[in-house]
């Protein structure tokens, strides 16, 4: 199979880009694509029933260990999980009131939670749900401006940019190919989300790059002669939900998962063949080193770059994202800011074209 080869523009996508989808500004949604800020304001804006006792659970998880006036964020919240697990297997002693098995009920409670949000507010599967019924034009008019081999990295759970490719892009993207897998061959259900004409083949697809997981994959088996599985309605199961999500933390253990070294790799040589590099309601947050590590190796000596698109409403955030790309702005790189993902959708043909 011929070498993995990325295009020349990179799409980074933050949780931003889901917040700032143009259904979402309609108003009609009481639970909202969290941010890392609000996750915990959004889970308990939730009104269908059958999520009450999820719910309750994280929040009473919460309480245990912060108190009633916790002020916390979604990654705080799971980079602190990561840290009590790790110390937990590592000592001998098995007692006291978080034990293994308690946290790690913990993780699972929030990982249902998060899917539990996600459901309510981003759901791409259900006919009904407003996030399929009034798609978000923003994320249409950003795959329609990309081309084959160009590259999507994006650090969301949810799964609106992969219906936004499958519903916008021609001949353009294949769920098959297109996540980067390795061994494409082994890739089960994809056609819930191929693209209309998907093309065969590596290297003829946009790449979705999703470096955190997504809702919409089964876990990785560790044996790799075992199918990779992609899960039609990601938020819709029996019994237990099982998914694919690596937590944000200080220290990821990116080797010891199956798959995601190699989709690092990837992310890491396209952002360094990148000639247009364009961030979309993404930030660099304190708890996750490894996504700063990958750009500021991917960026130490850039050759390539020629422009930069930043789309966040948060002076600070696009300080810091200019900050971290600084190396690479020496020499005329062009830097284009956005304070909405609906302003600067007009301008995505141009900005991201040749």
């Amino acid at each position: 199979m011929a070498p993995w080869s990325p295009g020349s523009t990179v799409v980074v996508l933050g949780a931003g880009a889901s917040r700032g989808a143009e259904f979402v500004e309609t108003g009609r949604l009481r639970c909202l694509p969290p941010t890392n800020a609000d996750f915990f304001t959004q889970l308990q804006r939730i009104t269908t029933k059958r999520h009450q006792q999820t719910i309750d659970g994280v929040l009473n998880d919460v309480l245990d260990l912060y108190g009633p006036d916790f002020a916390l964020t979604l990654e705080e919240y799971f980079t602190q999980l990561e840290a009590m697990l790790s110390t937990v297997r590592a000592s001998a002693s098995t007692r006291g009131k978080f034990g293994r098995a308690d946290l790690q009920a913990m993780r699972t409670r929030l990982l249902d939670g998060l899917s539990a949000v996600l459901e309510e507010s981003a759901d791409v599967a259900k006919s009904n749900s407003i996030a399929r019924k009034t798609p978000c034009s923003y994320h249409a008019a950003l795959v329609a401006a990309l081309r084959p081999k160009e590259t999507i990295v994006s650090f969301n759970y949810d799964c609106l940019i992969d219906h936004a490719l499958r519903t916008n892009t021609d001949g353009k993207w294949s769920a098959r190919y297109g996540y980067a897998f390795p061994n494409p061959s082994r890739v089960e259900g994809y056609e819930a989300w191929e693209g209309t004409s998907a093309p065969t083949g590596q290297n003829k697809s946009i790449n979705l790059l999703k470096l955190h997981g997504s809702l919409n994959w089964f876990p990785f088996p560790s044996d790799q002669r075992k199918p990779l599985r992609l899960r039609a309605r990601p938020y819709k199961q029996n019994g237990q939900k099982l998914y694919e999500i690596v937590p944000p933390e200080y220290v990821k253990s990116v080797g010891s998962r199956p798959i995601f070294p190699e989709l690092w790799s990837h992310a890491e040589l396209a952002i360094r063949k990148a000639k247009t590099l364009a961030f979309v309601g993404f930030s660099f947050t304190p708890t996750d080193l490894h996504v700063e590590a990958l750009f500021r190796l991917a960026l130490a000596e850039p050759k390539a770059l020629k422009s930069v698109v930043i789309v966040n409403p948060t002076q600070e955030h696009r300080k810091r994202i200019r900050s971290i790309l600084a190396p690479a702005l020496q020499g005329g790189v062009r830097v284009v800011q956005f304070d909405k993902f609906a302003d600067a959708a007009p301008y995505l043909g141009d900005l991201l074209g040749p």
